[in-house]
């Protein structure tokens, strides 16, 4: 494997980290690191003028591959934990989770690390937490969970805590609701990770609201509603603007900044399906037969624009919204021998079905949708199921948007409990359980899937005086180099016949990554120093050969973690 020169890049990467950590001198430094990068004789910048050369060679040969299997999997390795929860943070780099029965922790594993993993932190619960529940910031590393703990014997009322994260902090607060409950509780975060908002039904059926800054666990704003006997959904938009939250009678969409009631609706059979767009202007619900379809007017209230129906046998298990509001995928239920799932995509501008995918299977044992998710723009969105007896039906099943047949299955000998998509649609994580969910054991894993093939990869997790791992798959016999900046491009640059560049052009530099080899493959490393001001600075990476000049199609952004 190729390494960073030990004299003088070393020093150029300490200015890096000061300019990461000094955004004002930015320009400068980057000016001084290619500077000294030409002098060297050894590298230079990627905007040296040089005439482009068309590239009509054929595609690379991935290193990630959609069908080879997780990026890494983390089992329960003879703990008994079954993964129920998992949540996919900070634009897919990272992966949050909560062990409640015979683990009992909170948990965050980078998505660079491979198995076996080493958690970011690891928080330990008390043993009798059950009902746990995870969502993750999707743009920065801020996570929440919430957890019960019965008051007084297994099976009496719980009391109910709300837990904050950071992934360059661990645990930074922990709120407890006041009174105990049989009522569920639940923790949802804005995507941005500024915004926290956390319900508990309490006793008598009202919900009770907490909302918080990140920063502290004394609530900025608490309300109650009438609520009735069950929470069937708790959520809220990406943005942090609505909160959503249902009964089995009604649905309700409160706007978080205002603490106005914007809307309340009667629901006449709505199971536990729901979903919101990012921007809380499109929501829907599902049950028996059909999917309703809400959108926000230009007045503001809500009217329902669609319902979507089919005939038959069939109710609504899960659904989702892509954060844009353009697709809803809802994944159905056959319940006629409760062993076949329909799954369906709709183009909510046009109301028009855009694929359907049906898979029966065989046995006894129940199959059904466990959980949908769907990326921002909805050209990604992936389906977990319980499974059938048989082994027919696949548990993980990843799709594209159009395509009635899955773009890649996984089957499992257990079932499929939830799943998680980043925004890009690039990253997947997945909490199973090792046998079928009707079957009596434990056991399970949290695994990380790469939804596309992918020609540029990294390895390592991003701790200050860590060493990153790149592997680059381009064309052969070529000087590959390494392109390192501390941002990202606000918009992808379409750089003549080499590629997009999806790094900033300003504040970027790069490195040698030797020749590729015959099969066009060259390996790298970069080193973190052991500077606390790194700590929580963003480092975006991409590949580049120079003859003929290309770009790889994948890149990579990651959050330097102590």
């Amino acid at each position: 494997m190729a390494s960073c020169p030990s004299a003088g890049p070393s020093g150029r990467i300490v200015l890096l980290c000061f300019l990461l950590a000094s955004p004002a001198w930015a320009q400068g430094m980057v000016d001084g690191l290619r500077s000294v990068y030409a002098a060297d004789g050894k590298s230079a910048s990627i905007e040296e003028s040089h005439a482009l050369v068309p590239l009509l060679p054929p595609s690379p040969s991935y290193l990630n591959q959609i069908g080879d299997g997780p990026l890494w999997r983390q089992a329960d390795n003879g703990e008994g934990w079954i993964g129920r929860v998992v949540s996919v943070g900070d634009r897919g780099t990272q992966v949050f989770t909560e062990f409640d029965t015979a683990a009992d922790r909170a948990e965050l594993v980078s998505g660079f690390d491979s198995a076996p993993v080493s958690p970011l932190f690891t928080d330990p619960q008390v043993s009798a937490s059950d009902n746990a529940k995870v969502a993750a910031a999707r743009d920065a590393g801020v996570y929440v969970s919430c957890r019960q703990v019965p008051a007084s014997g297994q099976s009496g009322p719980r009391n109910t805590f709300v837990s904050k994260y950071s992934a360059t902090g661990g645990l930074g607060w922990t709120y407890q609701f006041a009174g105990s409950t049989n009522g569920p509780g639940r923790a949802v975060i804005s995507r941005d990770g500024t915004r926290i908002v956390a319900g508990m039904l309490d006793s008598v059926g009202v919900l009770q609201v907490r909302v918080f800054d990140a920063g502290s666990s004394v609530p900025i704003y608490s309300t109650s509603f009438v609520n009735g006997p069950q929470l069937k959904a708790f959520l809220l938009s990406a943005d942090g603007s609505t909160l959503y939250f249902a009964s089995a009678t009604a649905v309700s969409l409160w706007n978080v900044p205002t603490h106005q009631l914007q809307g309340s609706f009667i629901l006449l059979n709505a199971l536990d399906c729901h979903a919101i767009s990012a921007d809380g202007g499109v929501f829907a619900y599902g049950g028996f037969n059909n999917v309703d379809v809400w959108e926000r007017q230009a007045a503001g209230n809500y009217m329902r624009t669609y319902q979507w129906a089919w005939p038959g046998q069939v109710v609504c298990s899960k659904l989702d919204v892509s954060g844009d509001g353009s697709t809803i995928v809802a994944g159905f239920n056959i319940w006629d021998f409760n062993v076949g799932v329909t799954i369906k995509a709709l183009d909510v501008a046009t109301k028009t079905e855009i694929m359907s995918d049906t898979a029966i299977g065989a046995g006894t044992l129940q199959n059904i949708v466990s959980d949908v998710a769907v990326c921002d723009d909805g050209h990604h969105f992936v389906v977990g199921l319980w499974g059938d007896e048989a082994g027919l039906v696949p548990e993980l099943r990843f799709y594209a948007r159009g395509q009635n047949q899955p773009v890649a299955t996984f089957n499992y000998p257990g079932s499929v409990y939830d799943v998680d998509i980043s925004p890009d649609g690039r990253r997947v994580g997945v909490a199973t359980k090792a046998v079928h969910a009707n079957l009596y054991s434990g056991g399970g894993a949290i695994e990380l899937y790469a939804f596309d093939d992918e020609d540029f990869v990294v390895h390592g997790i991003p701790h200050i005086g860590g060493n990153l791992a790149f592997e680059m798959s381009s064309l052969p016999n070529s000087p590959a180099r390494l392109l390192v900046s501390p941002a990202a491009a606000q918009h992808p640059f379409q750089w003549g016949g080499a590629g997009l560049l999806y790094l900033n052009r300003q504040q970027m530099y790069s490195m040698p990554m030797g020749m590729t080899g015959a099969h066009g493959l060259s390996t790298g490393s970069f080193a973190i120093p052991m500077l606390p001001t790194a700590i929580g600075t963003t480092l975006c990476f991409q590949g580049f050969v120079t003859s003929p000049r290309r770009l790889t199609q994948s890149w990579i952004r990651m959050t330097v973690v102590p």
